[in-house]
């Protein structure tokens, strides 16, 4: 009778660690359709660098579960022409992007082997900023709103792991349109970004 396979070792991932990561995101605005001939989305992307630090404590049928804060900074500023039924508005320029991005959130994960697979959610936070020809000032306003991600920790060895997590953020909305243009009463703008990072930690 053939001898059973050996069980794959499972790694232990409680405790704290600590780590940076590093990729690149898409942000997205939707600009509201009563100031614009129609509602439209503008886009911007760019790279994100940031740091990560957190606890998790691993059960004994292998859940995990856990809390992370991370720090991060975008460089994804993009520019567009406004088309607009109101003349004041119409061949304008505007520029925007966000600058930092903060986040606490739980997690929930399996340990099978090397990997962690998990899921996590939270509070994130983020600063926009832009600017607009007509008036010819910057504006910036904070957003908070919620998170949420997928991911793979790997275990090289006791004290180092890789990381490849991909998340979603709504940041809800933000009266820039108003900032920007300095009429009162219109529609705001609604921001999300979605972002794909890798990375590098160590637990101890």
């Amino acid at each position: 009778m053939p001898a059973a396979p050996p069980s794959l070792a499972v790694v232990d991932w409680s405790g704290f660690y600590f780590g940076a990561e590093g990729g690149y995101g898409w942000l997205a605005g939707e600009i509201p359709e009563t100031v614009f001939t129609a509602g439209k989305t503008e886009a911007a992307s760019g790279g994100t660098a940031g740091v990560f630090v957190g606890y998790d404590h691993q059960l004994d049928n292998r859940m995990v579960i856990g809390i992370e804060g991370a720090y991060s900074y975008n460089w994804n500023d993009n520019d567009y022409v406004v088309s607009s039924p109101l003349p004041i508005l119409n061949g304008q320029s505007v520029t925007f992007g966000t600058e930092w991005r903060a986040s606490v959130e739980g997690r929930l994960g399996y340990a099978w082997g090397k990997a962690l697979v998990y899921a996590s959610g939270g509070f994130v936070s983020t600063r926009l900023e832009g600017s607009f020809s007509l008036t010819g000032q910057d504006y910036d306003d904070v957003l908070n709103g919620w998170t949420a991600g997928l991911g793979v920790d790997y275990a090289f060895n006791e004290h180092v792991f890789g990381r490849l997590k991909a998340s979603y953020s709504d940041y809800g909305k933000t009266d820039l349109v108003t900032q920007a243009t300095g009429l009162p009463g219109l529609d705001d703008t609604k921001l999300s970004q979605a972002s794909i990072t890798a990375g590098i930690g160590f637990k101890f």
